[in-house]
């Protein structure tokens, strides 16, 4: 199976951009930290997988507000953002 999911295909504001795109890594966020939390419950120590991706997308979120933060507010920006699917081997 492979299938391409069209997330995002609009033009937004900077202020809107970083709505949409905040809330995203956020979630994204929210998922590596549960998943280290359980991880550490189970086994007693963090997922390193989970704490390593938490790292990045905490730098992805913070560079991502300075540039947005940056530009002018009246900046019309275009976000194309698609999902890619696939079955990897088991």
């Amino acid at each position: 199976m492979i299938k391409e999911i069209e997330l995002i295909q609009s033009k937004y504001y900077p202020e809107e951009a970083l709505e949409v795109l905040g809330n995203l890594i956020q979630q994204k966020i929210a998922y590596h930290t549960q998943k280290t939390l359980r991880h550490n419950e189970m086994f007693g120590t963090p997922d390193e997988q989970a704490e390593i991706r938490l790292v990045a997308l905490k730098h992805i979120k913070k560079t991502l507000i300075e540039e947005l933060k940056q530009l002018d507010p009246q900046t019309v920006l275009q976000i194309n953002g698609h999902v890619s699917l696939s079955i990897v081997t088991q």
